[in-house]
């Protein structure tokens, strides 16, 4: 039945009806005329009974203001290069939080490195600012500190460790993050701004532990010059393009037959730029013994470029790999 009918509470659209409708309006009671006078009667109730659902039935949408602090994103941003953040500062000391500003997918065993890449101020003549960023997915969540990111004639005391995420890259496992940073400062001097802009991977290159096995199938994988029946350093490919990230990617896996009396406890691994002659990235590996090896098993992420890989301990062992876009 016509959605009409259903809401006005009556369809008299039969012969009779329509013979009352002619004879009202001293119209011949023809069955063309009857018909098209019926399809614009229920035209007339459809469209009466579509306004009424939209201003009587449908629930009406009102804005409202909120308590909690504003972001400075309107959208949710997905895997960006770049995070955008603004600060006022109107007292000597606070916190600010942007709640779940960004999307970061990881598919496979990723590092992330938060950095800032800009700072400025404006109307402060003083000032100490640190940070906090919280990942959380369905499966994992990640704290990363991040002390004294701006010190402004203040004094900032940190703690001298290495914090995996801010000082070095952090390994993130595979998931989608909904990332969420706290922003605190004290010592504050002045009413005035902080625009600060944010790198998740801050980084040219990393090197990625995955663990201490061997991949399924190597025969077509590339041996790096020097590599004995003993010890070897294998990689996948020696050339590849980047992807949607920015990176190229390379897997490595690195093994070394045990000697008799011979013990194992790390890898030393560095890539080094061969077009500035820096080393990029570097990486201690725990290893275990599987059956008669000691192996590990890699992954090298770097953007555009040419590099060295080198193993350093226990043996020596280098090959070239090259990045393009």
């Amino acid at each position: 039945m016509h959605v009409g009918c259903l809401l006005m509470g009556y369809c008299r659209a039969s012969k009779d009806y329509m013979n009352v409708i002619a004879f009202l309006f001293g119209l011949p009671p023809h069955a063309g005329f009857r018909t098209s006078l019926l399809v614009l009667i229920l035209i007339i109730i459809g469209v009466t009974a579509s306004l009424y659902y939209l201003y009587y039935i449908q629930p009406q949408f009102t804005t409202s203001t909120s308590t909690t602090p504003p972001i400075t994103t309107s959208t949710l941003l997905i895997d960006p290069s770049r995070i955008n953040l603004e600060v006022e500062i109107s007292s000597v000391d606070g916190v600010k939080e942007f709640r779940n500003i960004a999307m970061i997918n990881v598919e496979d065993a990723d590092s992330l490195l938060f950095k800032p890449i800009d700072v400025k101020t404006d109307g402060l003549s003083s000032i100490s600012l640190s940070g906090r960023v919280l990942l959380v997915s369905d499966n994992n969540s990640y704290t990363i500190d991040m002390p004294c990111i701006l010190r402004l004639n203040v004094s900032c005391p940190r703690i001298t460790a290495i914090i995996p995420g801010y000082d070095a890259p952090l390994r993130i496992e595979p998931g989608r993050y909904l990332l969420s940073i706290e922003l605190s400062w004290r010592e504050a001097r002045g009413h005035g701004m902080i625009y600060l802009s944010l790198s998740p991977r801050a980084y040219d290159a990393v090197i990625i532990y995955l663990g201490s096995y061997q991949p399924e199938n190597t025969s077509s994988w590339i041996t790096a010059e020097g590599s004995t029946r003993s010890y070897a350093l294998l990689v996948d490919k020696t050339k590849t393009s980047t992807g949607r990230s920015g990176y190229g990617k390379f897997t490595i896996h690195v093994w070394i037959f045990e000697a008799a009396g011979e013990e194992y406890k790390k890898f030393k691994l560095e890539l080094t730029s061969l077009e500035t002659g820096k080393t990029v990235a570097a990486l201690e590996v725990p290893i275990k013994k599987q059956g008669p090896y000691y192996q590990a098993l890699l992954i090298v992420k770097a953007k555009p470029g040419k590099y060295l890989l080198k193993i350093t301990d226990p043996v020596n062992l280098k090959i070239e790999l090259r990045v393009e876009e």
